[in-house]
């Protein structure tokens, strides 16, 4: 059955995420981005109405019927700054994404899931823009439209540089956007969040 986790289901709780991106760059203007963004939702179901879903149907009986969305994802990019001014920078490259998804549904002791795990190619974009010493506001993206699906991670924020050599603070909004229709499965969804991180930066 086609069902919705956000439109069918609850959110069990509010929930944190966390990233680990490591850059490392190279004969000046070139970058190398290795992330692990592991990411995962938890749904309750409590009404009557049933689905199939794997080998089982579920809702039936009335009991609390958990789904479970996972969108774990690992990447390599690589990025040339093809702009390099006073107050703007330029990225922009491609990216390797590992991607390791599940989705689950489970009933007293039913438990029916499907998994993939498979490689994606992405276009990689990093825009800032200088406002002061101090400050720089940042678009970072990664992604890729083709005929069975799209994938989209994207930050709109800003970077704040501390007096402290070498940290500083990120924050803004992310969108996570994609999915695929296929054989195996027709999975679509749209993640937002609001994103803070620290960074440190090890001086050459």
């Amino acid at each position: 059955d086609l069902f919705s986790l956000t439109d069918d289901f609850t959110p069990r709780q509010p929930q944190l995420y966390a990233r680990i991106e490591a850059q490392f760059r190279f004969l000046d203007k070139n970058i190398i981005e290795l992330i692990a963004a592991p990411l995962a939702f938890n749904y309750e179901k409590n009404n009557g109405s049933s689905i199939q879903f794997g080998e089982n149907e579920y809702g039936l009986s009335g009991n609390t019927v958990t789904g479970r969305y996972e969108f774990n994802t690992y990447r390599a990019s690589y990025r040339y700054q093809f702009i390099d001014k006073e107050k703007w920078s330029l990225f922009a490259g491609a990216t390797v994404l590992v991607r390791d998804a599940r989705i689950a549904l489970s009933e007293n002791g039913l438990v029916d899931e499907t998994t993939d795990l498979g490689v994606v190619p992405l276009l990689s974009f990093d825009g800032r823009y200088k406002y002061s010493d101090n400050l720089e506001f940042l678009l970072k993206e990664d992604a890729l439209v083709g005929p069975q699906g799209r994938a989209e991670d994207v930050l709109l924020g800003f970077l704040y540089k501390f007096k402290a050599e070498g940290l500083s603070a990120r924050a803004g909004y992310r969108i996570i956007d994609g999915g695929a229709n296929v054989t195996q499965v027709y999975n679509f969804s749209l993640i937002h969040f609001a994103s803070v991180g620290l960074q440190y930066s090890f001086m050459r």
